[in-house]
């Protein structure tokens, strides 16, 4: 490119020294006309010449800057060509963050509503279950009132009412209730259950159960084996009692326990007299805080 420069500005300096001969001569050519009143053609022929220099000097420096000019306007064209399309990459990219990030939104937002939805019927859930919890605690007031005003006739050596873990215990002696060795009611037991049958009837929320309990000193009889049998047959016993009474059997639960939980020490007779009981448990029913918790 410089040296097309060269070239060109060479030959317009080449081209304006002959057009100044051509003048010069122009001027010898009016002398010598002027003396010998005769001229001639050729001058104009250096002249027109020249001129044609001159044109073609002039075009080929405009068709070099026309060259210049393009090759600028072409190289521009390409950077921002280049850069359209390096743009053009980046939008679809940002475009498709955009997509992934709007569709991850929405499947947050839809997790966040089913969170929202599920914690409030999971406060709904908790509220009932306050509310029944609630209800069986004061059944278990109201039961533990009533059992301790129907029973309020025995001594605390025969019989004991109280409330533990929800449940009303009704702890009967064997004192009250059997003689040694035997698993037959005595008259005044009878009448204990008798009187317990009379609240519960009136009380059908509750269930039942009747554990027989005795102490560790050994026994056995033609009629039972060990403890383990004679506290299951008492208990047993107890539940016909209190079925007789109209209290519904599905409501009634024996269970025999033997020597295996007891409440003293056996290592006194004041200690095994205590653990020869019969346990007759109260729960309020729970079905329906089952239901809620298992959900």
């Amino acid at each position: 490119m410089l040296f097309f420069l060269k070239k060109s500005v060479a030959f317009i300096n080449n081209s304006l020294l002959l057009l100044n001969q051509i003048f010069k001569l122009m001027a010898t050519e009016e002398t010598t006309t002027s003396t010998t009143g005769k001229s001639t053609s050729k001058i104009w022929v250096w002249i027109l010449a020249a001129a044609l220099l001159i044109l073609a000097g002039l075009f080929l420096w405009d068709k070099h800057r026309s060259n210049n000019r393009y090759k600028q306007l072409e190289t521009q064209h390409q950077q921002t060509a280049e850069e359209f399309a390096k743009f053009k990459t980046q939008n679809e990219s940002m475009e498709a963050n955009y997509a992934d990030l709007q569709k991850r939104y929405n499947t947050l937002n839809s997790e966040v509503g089913g969170l929202k939805d599920s914690s409030s019927n999971k406060q709904a859930e908790i509220e009932r279950m306050r509310v029944q919890l609630a209800r069986q605690d004061s059944l278990v007031r109201v039961i533990n009132k009533l059992v301790t005003g129907a029973m309020n006739g025995f001594k605390s050596d025969e019989l004991k009412v109280q409330v533990r873990d929800g449940k009303v215990y009704v702890t009967m002696l064997d004192k009250l209730l059997f003689k040694s060795g035997s698993a037959d009611v005595e008259a005044k037991g009878q009448n204990a259950i008798k009187k317990l049958s009379k609240v519960l009837l009136n009380n059908p929320d509750i269930g039942i159960m009747v554990e027989g309990h005795t102490d560790n000193l050994p026994i056995k009889t033609s009629q039972y084996k060990d403890n383990w049998d004679l506290s299951a047959a008492r208990a047993t016993n107890i539940v016909r009692l209190l079925s007789a009474d109209g209290l519904p059997q599905k409501r009634l639960t024996a269970s025999g326990r033997g020597e295996f939980a007891p409440v003293a020490s056996n290592n006194t007779e004041a200690g095994r007299a205590m653990n020869r009981r019969t346990e007759i448990i109260l729960t309020p029913n729970l079905d329906e805080i089952y239901k809620l918790t298992t959900k």
